[in-house]
């Protein structure tokens, strides 16, 4: 299930089954994987205080979080106004095969590809 934006929703389902004191076998099973990509969007509270179009310096990246898994990323994004998006990229720098930088410029170079898709 990596890569398919589900971590969120199977945490949601995690809380519910405690509180109602369920036992879930999907669950157990789901929750045992390894999350090599854990993602979240950064709550966006800045378009309320400034004008992010008039005063582009005051706009703020928000927060990152770090993988849940030793060979894993953490990535979180934030979308600031009509022209801005920022994204946190985090690994362990233990392990070899994960390198935050290149996944970064992949990011990047994915982004370029939508614009110019688009015609931006």
């Amino acid at each position: 299930m990596c890569g398919l934006g589900v971590d969120r929703h199977m945490f949601c389902l995690y809380v519910v089954s405690k509180y109602l004191g369920e036992e879930s076998p999907f669950l157990q099973e789901v929750l045992s994987e390894p999350w090599r990509l854990s993602t979240s969007q950064t709550p966006y509270g800045q378009g309320t205080h400034t004008d992010v179009r008039k005063f582009p310096d005051r706009i703020s990246a928000g927060g990152g979080f770090g993988p849940v898994a030793d060979d894993g990323y953490g990535v979180s994004y934030i979308i600031a106004g009509e022209d801005n998006i920022f994204f946190h990229v985090s690994c362990k720098n233990a392990c070899p095969h994960t390198d935050s930088k290149k996944f970064a410029a992949d990011i990047m170079e994915a982004m370029s590809d939508i614009r110019k898709l688009f015609g931006v």
